[in-house]
């Protein structure tokens, strides 16, 4: 676990694996919403530059209401930045001035070139993945577990010394028989068999993947995720009655 990655394996099936990764775009998050152009001399037209700064993703330095369609724009659910450089010189998302801060400075947005120059203001809105993907809070994906079963013991030994670090249980003394979980893809797990050392198939459980963009730390989305699919199903389960 880190900061902007997550390695969970969960005793669960395809299902609820994915109901979790659906669940973590209803998480709010900070993005460039819409954007004034004043003047924009670069080579991207309007709408690919617009694009672009929807996914910078933004330090949530300021509490925000969500931002939802028909509501009236206003200090109390809106952020303002604006961008004003003149080339030559490439423009970074560092160069944003404004109520909130870039998470990483060095995203580059657009070369201009002797004399062009750029001008624009960029509203920050907080919104959910499930409405624009510019949302998220960052990548999650999942797959199967892949077990190892231990053909022979000097050859198995090699292999898993090799992936230790994709082992989900301890490596100990090895055994003709033991099986050993791992996170490593089953494609990629199943090409050690070209050794004859081990065999290897997919497991039950589910290892879950998740990136952070920035914005919400890993372990935060997967307790957010689960805690807002949970509020989900009472709402579905109170409504049946």
């Amino acid at each position: 676990m880190a900061e902007d990655k997550l390695k969970v394996v969960l005793e669960t099936n395809e299902a609820l694996a994915n109901a979790i990764r659906r669940s973590c775009n209803d998480i709010p998050v900070i993005a460039i919403d819409e954007v004034e152009i004043h003047k924009n001399d670069s080579a991207l037209y309007d709408e690919m530059l617009a694009h672009r700064l929807g996914l910078i993703p933004l330090e949530a330095g300021k509490k925000l209401e969500e931002y939802k369609e028909g509501d009236k724009p206003s200090a109390k659910n809106q952020a303002q930045l604006t961008l004003k450089l003149k080339g030559p010189c490439m423009a970074y998302s560092g160069d944003f001035k404004g109520e909130l801060k870039p998470i990483y400075d060095k995203m580059p947005i657009v070369i201009l070139d002797k004399d062009q120059e750029l001008e624009l203001i960029a509203f920050a809105r907080l919104g959910k993945g499930n409405k624009h993907a510019k949302h998220s809070p960052g990548l999650v994906y999942y797959r199967h577990v892949s077990e190892i079963t231990v053909k022979e013991i000097d050859g198995a030994k090699v292999i898993l010394e090799k992936i230790k670090e994709s082992l989900t249980t301890p490596l100990k003394n090895v055994k003709v028989g033991d099986v050993y979980k791992s996170t490593l893809d089953l494609d990629e797990a199943e090409n050690l068999q070209d050794e004859g050392s081990v065999e290897v198939s997919a497991g039950k459980e589910m290892v879950m993947f998740i990136e952070s963009w920035g914005q919400v730390p890993s372990k935060e989305i997967f307790s957010e995720a689960v805690k807002t699919l949970g509020g989900n199903l009472k709402g579905f389960l109170k409504a049946l009655k």
